[in-house]
């Protein structure tokens, strides 16, 4: 009986670890950025910025189709390479389009790496395994799930390493030319055709600080957790051709005419046009290595974390975060409450509970709303129907804009939100800006709209909350979540009681 309960306690063991394998072991070259020296983007940065090894040129992407568009078009003109690094991918008519230029792109001769993380990619492996097949593509997960077992069993079995994500996005052509920001690959990043809107925010970037861009890239592509998608998944029941025809065909549909604009945007040429607003200043990126996903939660290093944190300290009057879920944590409330102290106006932009979409991080998040709205912290949150109501769309709306401005000089924009997940968890990558002009911009524009599109939330003098509304087509004023649905209610209430902050 002993060597039975021997053998079915290793019979066990072996097929827990089968059930979290992860080809971690399969060989794969190292590859770096290509140099930019002599192509169209590089002689166009060039000219543009001057050339300084610091100095940046700077062209917000606030309007989801112009995103799209510059995306498809920054393709359309690579000449020799584009490396995308992104949380997810799902397999819509955004990811169709995408697909489409990067395979022309090869088609040409383009060099193309695509480094995704697949926790929450909706897009299958033989989908996109089909533009891995060119020989001019080149497909990598970065921490990725086992094939061997469903996602929950993922979590179960191996929780420590599946829990650890790389939230990076960064989208680089010719090395010279690069958006930075919040969108991943998904219709609801881009705004349009959709059941749901997201509010969204990247930069155009031109010159040097793309090189440094580039380097993060390299740092993530040849880590040992950057596996080759071709090692677990082929394209051999899906072949190029064929998804090159479906892909072509699901493109010309009526579904697809929504995004002709951004197919058409010239947004980029109009940029080397000077028919686009450029804005000029210097910048630097930071990133988190790779092996702060290996260290234990909580150790470090948070270079991402840290520079975030030292660009909203340099505050002598004001500062305005903008991030789509808001858990500072005991150090950052204390941070707050003592830039108020110094005098510094602190307003934090964030969603609704209505008009988030995760309503468990709302439970957090409402305990230190309350708490640095006593202390004079100002909060903004995102109205659910605001774009129904102004009649710019006919979705509900989620904020999901990561962004920071400071004294109108200084900005801090990138992967991270302002929450446990990004600074202690998950590995980020930024840019912190000094660009005045862009930052008076920004914050004017933001000034602009929050009528419209938010609610101002305050306490009265017995501490009891107030959502205020103060729209050009109507002014209301709720005493409790406003436009939150019962489930919402609900799931924030008991998640605000689950010692879970941690993990938001």
């Amino acid at each position: 009986m002993k060597s039975l309960r021997s053998f079915l306690y290793a019979a066990m063991a072996l097929q827990l670890i089968a059930c979290t394998y992860v080809p971690f072991d399969v060989q794969r070259e190292v590859s770096s950025a290509i140099s930019p020296e002599g192509t169209r983007a590089a002689l166009t940065a060039t000219r543009l910025t001057g050339g300084g090894e610091e100095d940046v040129i700077l062209a917000p992407l606030a309007d989801g189709n112009d995103a799209l568009g510059a995306r498809l078009g920054m393709i359309e003109t690579a000449e020799r390479s584009i490396d995308i690094k992104t949380f997810l991918i799902k397999p819509d008519i955004a990811g169709t389009l995408v697909w489409l230029k990067l395979y022309e792109a090869a088609e040409r001769g383009v060099r193309i790496r695509l480094l995704y993380d697949d926790v929450f990619t909706s897009a299958r492996d033989e989908q996109i395994a089909t533009l891995d097949a060119h020989p001019n593509v080149e497909i990598r997960v970065f921490n990725p799930l086992s094939r061997n077992s469903v996602l929950a069993v993922n979590f179960l079995l191996d929780f420590g390493r599946v829990n650890r994500r790389m939230h990076n996005k960064a989208f680089i052509t010719d090395g010279s030319f690069a958006i930075i920001g919040g969108r991943n690959y998904a219709d609801e990043y881009f705004q349009i055709g959709i059941d749901h809107e997201f509010a969204d925010f990247d930069l155009f970037v031109a010159g040097e600080p793309v090189h440094e861009l580039s380097s993060a890239f390299d740092l993530y592509w040849n880590d040992p957790w950057s596996v080759s998608l071709s090692s677990f998944a082929s394209s051999n029941d899906f072949p190029a051709a064929q998804a090159l025809q479906a892909f072509r065909e699901r493109a010309d549909t009526d579904e697809a005419k929504i995004y002709q604009r951004a197919i058409a945007s010239g947004y980029l040429a109009d940029l080397r046009a000077g028919r686009v607003p450029l804005f000029e200043g210097r910048a630097r990126v930071v990133v988190d290595d790779p092996d702060k996903l290996r260290a234990p939660p909580g150790v470090g290093p948070f270079a991402v974390g840290n520079a975030l944190l030292q660009t909203i300290n340099l505050a002598q009057h004001d500062v305005l975060v903008m991030t789509p879920y808001f858990v500072p944590e005991e150090y950052g409330a204390l941070f707050f409450e003592d830039l108020v102290t110094r005098g510094v106006r602190v307003r934090i932009a964030t969603n609704s509970l209505a008009s988030t979409n995760h309503a468990y991080v709302h439970g957090a998040y409402a305990r230190y709303r309350d708490r640095l709205s006593a202390a004079g912290v100002e909060f903004i949150e995102a109205r659910a129907d605001a774009a129904i109501l102004t009649g710019s769309a006919d979705a509900p709306l989620t904020m999901h804009t990561k962004l920071v401005i400071v004294d109108d000089r200084y900005l801090f924009v990138g992967s991270p939100n302002f929450d446990p997940r990004s600074i202690r968890q998950n590995a980020e990558v930024g840019m912190v800006i000094d660009s005045p002009d862009l930052a008076l911009s920004i914050r004017e524009r933001v000034d602009e709209i929050a009528k419209d599109y938010a609610f101002r939330y305050e306490t009265d003098s017995n501490g009891a909350a107030i959502w205020r509304y103060d729209g050009t087509r109507q002014q209301e004023v709720f005493t409790r979540e406003p436009l939150a649905s019962f489930w919402q209610t609900l799931i924030a209430t008991v998640a605000g009681l689950l010692p879970i902050e941690s993990q938001l």
